[in-house]
């Protein structure tokens, strides 16, 4: 009775410790690149990788900050505040971003949804129509700026709309697709303010909210790698922006133009529509201060400060 019940015990050792190592596993196609879609035509997609390229770069930067000063650091306390879990979550979301599966990742340039015909649109996740997909309407190509225009002609990243850097309205557009961070990260403060006052009184959720991952990454960005100085910080205004939200699932249901107009726009997790109340003035400020710059100086052998001013000799 002895030997047997060691001969059964054995067998099933075998069996429980050989089990696992004999399951196939259905390993999926690992991409880290994000695709482009074919309706992006070459002048589109040849921004649309500059962008991609301008994103990953702050994403590492905002990453590789976080790891290098800890979370005692007084700008990562700024924007995450002092939670001992906040170091954690924020390294975890920037590795998400750069280090998970792009497999059907996808920005695309046509207008699937009809979001892009209403003014101010520039740009949104697709939502339930196709949770991997986001679709880059035509005013980000004329209104974006890429990294090398940070602190430049007025930019500061208290005063200016997040999504004014190609890299930072990339970085906000993939947060929406739940294969980037597994839907971790999402919208709990409004704007720049918010996110500030969310980290100095309710830092639980500042870890995992978007708009305080995104002026934490421009702010490091513009002081540690544009040279920008505190001056392209700024301040916060007084006045916090309004908003307004509807479904933007489809084009059936979305904001009024007169709500809309001027607006940079995306669309929730959700489903809501979100657009920031700038008055076209912040997008168009650096635009038609280089317009000015350029016009006056024609002719001249002009260089950037590390301050943002043009000297032209």
């Amino acid at each position: 009775m002895i030997a047997k019940t060691l001969i059964s015990a054995a067998m099933l050792a075998s069996v429980v410790t050989a089990g696992p190592i004999s399951l196939v596993r259905d390993l999926r196609e690992y991409k880290t690149d994000v695709e482009i879609h074919s309706s992006c035509n070459s002048t589109q997609r040849r921004m649309l990788q500059k962008a991609l390229a301008d994103t990953f770069e702050v994403a590492s930067f905002a990453k590789e900050y976080v790891v290098t000063n800890g979370p005692e650091d007084p700008v990562f306390q700024m924007y995450f505040g002092k939670e001992k879990e906040a170091y954690s979550t924020v390294v975890g979301v920037w590795d998400s971003l750069l280090t998970s599966n792009k497999e059907g990742v996808l920005l695309r340039c046509d207008n699937p949804d009809g979001n892009c015909g209403q003014p101010g649109w520039r740009g949104h996740w697709r939502g339930d129509n196709a949770t991997s997909e986001t679709v880059i309407c035509d005013l980000s190509y004329t209104d974006r700026f890429y990294n090398e225009y940070f602190c430049m002609n007025g930019y500061t990243v208290a005063g200016f709309p997040l999504g004014t850097h190609w890299s930072i309205d990339l970085i906000h557009r993939m947060f929406h697709v739940p294969a980037i961070t597994n839907e971790l990260v999402g919208h709990y403060s409004e704007d720049y303010a918010s996110a500030l006052e969310l980290a100095e009184h309710n830092s639980t959720y500042s870890p995992m909210d978007s708009d305080a991952l995104q002026a934490f990454a421009a702010h490091v960005y513009a002081v540690e790698i544009a040279q920008g100085g505190e001056t392209c910080i700024g301040q916060v205004a007084q006045d916090s922006h309004d908003h307004d939200h509807a479904s933007a699932s489809t084009a059936s249901t979305t904001p009024s133009a007169a709500a809309s107009a001027a607006q940079s726009c995306h669309t929730h997790v959700d489903g809501a529509a979100h657009c920031e109340d700038d008055n076209a003035t912040a997008y168009t400020t650096i635009a038609s201060a280089a317009a000015e710059t350029s016009d006056a100086n024609a002719g001249k052998d002009c260089h950037t400060h590390a301050d943002g001013t043009i000297h032209c000799v």
